[in-house]
C-alpha cells in the first residue's frame, strides 16, 4: 500500500470518529447547562471549548458572547473552524474520494450522505431551540459509516490503518469526555451516568457496578475496562495490536511507542475524580497518542519521500 494512501485512510477514520465524538461531548455539555443559572450555563461551554483547545479562537470570532446557538454553529457548522463537523466530514470526504479505488462503495455512499445532510443546510435551523436533532443525525449517520467499514471493508492493510486512526481518536476523545465533565461536574453520579450514555456505555456499567456507583468507579470504567468498546484501555490496545499487524512494520516505531502507552495505562492507578492529579494522566495519555500518531506517520515515509508532500494536507 503506498505510504499516501494509509496515511488517508488514517485521517478518514480520525475525522469520522472526531465528527462523532465532538456531537456527543456537545450533548453532554447541553444537558448540563440546562441545569444551570445562565451565568453557570456560559461556564459549561466555556469548558467544552477549553478542552477541545478552541477558546482562543472562539473567542476571536465571537467574543465573550456564548449561547447554545453560536457554540452549535461554531462547533458544529462553522468551515473556518477546521476541528468543527462539517469541517471534519468535509476533509474525511475529500480523502476519501482520494482512496475511492480502494474504499467499498457502501463506504463512499454512507460517507456522500452525511456531507450532503450538512452541506445541505436544513439541520442548521435547529442550533437554538432543539440541537438534540443535529446530534443525533450526525452520530446516526457515524454509526452507519462505521458500520460500512466493519461490514465491507476487507481485513488488509486499508482497514487496518483507518480503525488505528479511528481508534487513537476515540481514546483522545474519551479522555477529553473525562476532562470536561471532571471540571463542571466533579463527582455528581447523574452527569456521569448522561456521560455513558453519550458512548453507548451505561448498560455495561451499571450491569458490573450498578446505577448509583461513586464517579470514580465511572472515571476508571472509562479509561481502564478492557471489553468497554469506548474505554481508552481497549482503544490503545486493539491500535497498538494492529499497527503490529501492518505488513511490514517490524521496524517501525509506532507499534513500541503504543504498547508502551497501553502498559503504562494498564497498570496505572487513576486518582480520584477531585484529585489534581488526574487532570495530569489525562495529559500524559493524550500527549502518549500524538506522538504514536506522529510516530505513524514519519514510519510510512522512513525510506524518502517528502511526507508533507504526500500527506493528508496535500491532498
Amino acid at each position: 500500500m503506498l505510504s499516501r494512501h494509509a496515511e488517508t485512510l488514517f485521517w478518514i477514520g480520525r475525522y469520522v470518529e472526531r465528527s462523532s465524538y465532538i456531537t456527543r461531548m456537545m450533548d453532554v455539555a447541553y444537558n448540563k447547562q440546562l441545569e444551570r443559572s445562565a451565568r453557570s450555563s456560559d461556564e459549561v461551554w466555556w469548558d467544552l471549548l477549553r478542552v477541545l483547545y478552541l477558546e482562543d479562537d472562539y473567542r476571536a470570532e465571537y467574543g465573550e458572547d456564548v449561547t447554545t446557538a453560536s457554540i452549535n454553529r461554531y462547533l458544529v457548522f462553522d468551515t473556518e473552524n477546521s476541528s468543527s463537523v462539517k469541517s471534519s466530514v468535509t476533509q474525511a470526504r475529500t480523502n476519501m474520494m482520494n482512496v475511492r479505488d480502494i474504499v467499498p462503495l457502501e463506504l463512499l455512499e454512507t460517507m456522500n450522505r452525511l456531507h450532503a445532510q450538512l452541506g445541505a443546510g436544513g439541520l442548521e435551523d435547529f442550533v437554538e431551540q432543539t440541537p438534540h436533532q443535529i446530534y443525533e443525525t450526525v452520530a446516526g449517520q457515524c454509526r452507519a459509516i462505521t458500520g460500512a467499514v466493519d461490514e465491507a471493508m476487507p481485513r488488509d492493510d486499508g482497514y487496518r490503518f483507518l480503525m488505528i486512526g479511528r481508534l487513537l481518536e476515540r481514546a483522545e476523545m474519551t479522555c477529553r469526555m473525562v476532562d470536561v465533565n471532571r471540571t463542571v461536574s466533579g463527582r455528581d453520579v447523574s452527569s456521569w451516568m448522561t456521560v455513558l450514555r453519550s458512548v453507548s456505555g451505561f448498560h455495561a456499567f451499571t450491569r458490573e457496578h450498578g446505577p448509583l456507583a461513586p464517579a470514580d468507579e465511572a472515571v476508571e470504567f472509562m479509561l481502564l475496562e478492557p471489553s468497554f468498546p469506548f474505554g481508552v484501555l481497549h482503544c490503545l490496545q486493539r491500535a497498538w495490536e494492529l499497527t503490529q499487524e501492518v505488513i511490514g512494520a517490524g521496524t517501525w516505531q509506532s507499534p513500541r511507542l503504543a504498547g508502551r502507552l497501553t502498559a503504562d495505562l494498564q497498570y496505572a492507578d487513576i486518582p480520584a475524580v477531585d484529585s489534581p492529579d488526574l487532570e495530569g494522566v489525562l495529559e500524559r495519555i493524550e500527549s502518549g497518542i500524538r506522538e504514536v500518531s506522529e510516530a505513524l506517520h514519519h514510519d510510512l515515509y522512513q525510506f524518502g519521500g517528502d511526507p508533507l508532500l504526500y500527506s493528508f494536507e496535500a491532498l
